[in-house]
């Protein structure tokens, strides 16, 4: 009677050991990630303020030559401009293509669902240097009012939302799926047609799923290089292009420079997204 009295008490303090233990390994493997994913970055980040000509660790010095080279340089923040402008024209294009197929694959029930469903997705499974090479043989020799088609930002635009256009329906798709038909439905009885239900109803309702897709669209082709290496020449290269033009020429800081530039703006990103996010919370 007594040993079942202690083997009774004793479950709940073993249960609550074995919990402690989940707990601290959750807590260790949290750990070891972020600082596994965060080592890379703040090493890349001291060495862009290395005095040395060469990218070489640790650092024989501080200075900021390298950013105000980076700055300087027409061939650097040429790059970045193109940069800039693909990731904008990306984000326009994938989102609104990914936002209004997600609406259509939520709201109707189309035909050859599955199948159109699996050809949205299948070019975020191709590699990047078969859709750069099929996209440069195809427009390779196309012309629009006389301008060469490949070698523009245009063709790097959608060779970008060929990836990020598919994530922007992903997402989409199950933020419209939280949406409640109910208040769909009495737009409409009260006279609103479809399209001013979906703008003036709908779209405020899924504000932090556009703007968080919207933002994962532009960090997917600021950081993008595969493609661009097929699609652009020495006048469209985009950053990612460049930073590897350079590491096969000549490994300086400025690099390490270009590559802050794009962590800086990937956190930036998440740091968006999360304070829409909060507010949405708090509105809602």
């Amino acid at each position: 009677m007594i040993d079942t009295v202690a083997a009774v008490g004793s479950a709940p303090r073993r249960r609550l050991g074995e919990a402690s233990l989940l707990a601290a390994a959750g807590w260790a493997f949290i750990i070891f990630i972020t600082t596994y994913m965060l080592i890379p970055v703040l090493v890349t980040a001291v060495m862009s303020f290395n005095s040395a000509a060469m990218v070489r660790f640790p650092l024989s010095g501080f200075s900021l030559r390298w950013y105000a080279g980076f700055l300087a340089s027409p061939l650097w923040m040429d790059a970045l401009w193109n940069s800039i402008v693909v990731a904008l024209g990306t984000t326009v294009v994938s989102a609104s293509a990914g936002i209004l197929a997600a609406w259509a694959f939520s709201r109707y029930d189309l035909p050859f669902k599955n199948l159109l469903y699996l050809l949205i997705m299948m070019p975020l499974f191709l590699p990047g240097v078969v859709l750069g090479l099929g996209l440069a043989i195809t427009f390779g020799g196309v012309q629009i009012a006389g301008v060469p088609l490949y070698g523009s930002r245009f063709l790097v635009v959608l060779g970008h939302s060929l990836w990020a256009m598919p994530l922007v329906f992903l997402l989409m798709e199950a933020t419209f799926r939280t949406v409640d038909k109910r208040i769909v439905e009495a737009s409409g009885d009260l006279g609103a047609g479809p399209v001013r239900t979906f703008f003036e109803i709908v779209l405020p309702m899924v504000s932090t799923g556009v703007f968080s897709s919207m933002l994962f669209a532009l960090v997917i082709s600021l950081n993008e290089f595969m493609m661009a290496l097929f699609l652009t020449n020495r006048d469209t290269q985009t950053l990612p292009v460049l930073m590897w033009l350079s590491l096969r020429s000549a490994g300086t800081p400025n690099l390490a420079v270009a590559a802050v530039v794009l962590a800086v703006t990937v956190f930036a990103s998440l740091t968006l997204i999360a304070l829409w996010h909060i507010r949405s919370l708090r509105r809602a």
